[in-house]
């Protein structure tokens, strides 16, 4: 059972109106541990992600608390050490009841706004007009319980979904996070059944954590990339520039051939990401346009809750409204698709599905 479920939403209606992508109860682990498992630090009550676009992507967190065992600035002090560690650059704390003036001021002299639900909800509403009504299936706190079920119901994909709601949405390097994401999504693979709802939605959030990754990826290569240049000039730099170098990318080269010839294998492929002359195809598409390229993140993710709930016309006429506010959005998204299902390896359905439901949307009247 999820908690303070009215402030969280209240949170979540507040970043989709202003166009970040919302995530909650995000698992925070510390990646330098030294331990052999995994360590849980805390969670954020919900995290806010702005794919960046004209400047880099942005966090915020929310800590939503109705039971006040804390003061308002311990809570604040708190949040504090929790942006750092998260490389967030702004927290919400919002409060069942008002925070003494010199706790609130105190918390904005370093990045913390301390609100009561009405402080907070007169603020969203100055901040967006959208948010004052329901803008998106994510906002639905039964597909977010939904989401958490996945976990029991289907538990072989449960180290997915624990990437995609944990270290995915803290890694901050793209080329990391996207070498992490395929390599998930590939032992999940063959458990992912498209006639399954649950399913279809696991596979549209990876696919949007897929589109945030390499928008910031995009971002980083654009500032390097030479449109005049050839494409094995073009393909070779990619190639080192996702493996982290020429040395790191001849290292797992060597690793592949020495483990390949132990095995016996004699007609040893060169090592290479997952489906790569279709990945370098679909990247320099993206770097036609690479501001855009963050548009469609949000609307991915509204995708995949949408096949966690009934559909609402009103929600359905926003979302196309989000779909079709850059006319790359349709581009981008469906070469995201089908690159990805067939990197992937899962049933091509899972493409077909996500095409035909992302036509639809956009085309409705």
């Amino acid at each position: 059972m999820i908690k303070d479920t009215q402030q969280k939403i209240k949170a979540i209606r507040y970043c989709v109106a202003l166009g970040f992508v919302p995530h909650m109860e995000v698992v925070v682990r510390f990646l330098a541990d030294t331990s052999d498992s995994p360590c849980d630090l805390t969670d954020i009550d919900v995290l806010g992600i702005m794919p960046g676009a004209e400047a880099p992507s942005l966090r915020i967190i929310f800590d939503c608390k109705t039971l006040n065992r804390m003061s308002p600035i311990n809570r604040a002090f708190w949040a504090k050490g929790l942006m750092e560690v998260t490389h967030s650059s702004e927290a919400f704390v919002i409060l069942s009841k008002p925070a003494i003036e010199a706790h609130r001021l105190a918390g904005n002299s370093f990045g913390v706004r301390l609100f009561s639900e009405p402080l907070f909800d007169k603020f969203a509403t100055t901040a967006s007009s959208d948010y004052l009504v329901p803008n998106s299936y994510l906002e639905n706190i039964s597909s977010w319980e939904n989401l958490a079920d996945i976990r029991k119901n289907y538990p072989r994909l449960s180290d997915l979904l624990t990437f995609l709601n944990s270290t995915a949405l803290l890694q901050l390097i793209g080329t990391q996070g996207i070498r992490n994401l395929m390599s998930h999504m590939r032992h999940a693979s063959g458990e992912m059944d498209p006639s399954k709802d649950m399913h279809r939605s696991v596979f549209k959030l990876a696919l949007a954590q897929f589109s945030i990754f390499v928008n910031e990826m995009v971002r980083d290569f654009h500032n390097i990339f030479d449109p005049q240049v050839e494409k094995k000039q073009f393909e070779r730099t990619l190639r080192y520039y996702i493996w982290g170098g020429k040395d790191n990318y001849d290292l797992r080269q060597k690793l592949n051939s020495a483990i390949k010839a132990s095995r016996g294998v004699k007609d040893i492929e060169p090592f290479e990401f997952p489906a790569w002359d279709r990945f370098v195809d679909y990247f320099r598409l993206c770097l036609d346009s690479p501001l855009s390229l963050s548009a469609t993140c949000l609307p991915i993710k509204d995708m995949a809750f949408r096949e966690l709930a009934s559909p609402v016309p009103d929600i359905d006429r926003r979302l196309s409204v989000r779909l079709r506010a850059n006319n790359r959005v349709r581009q981008f998204a469906l070469a995201a698709v089908s690159y990805f299902a067939d990197a992937s390896r899962v049933p091509h359905e899972f493409c077909e599905d996500f095409s035909r439901e992302l036509n639809l949307l956009i085309d409705r009247s």
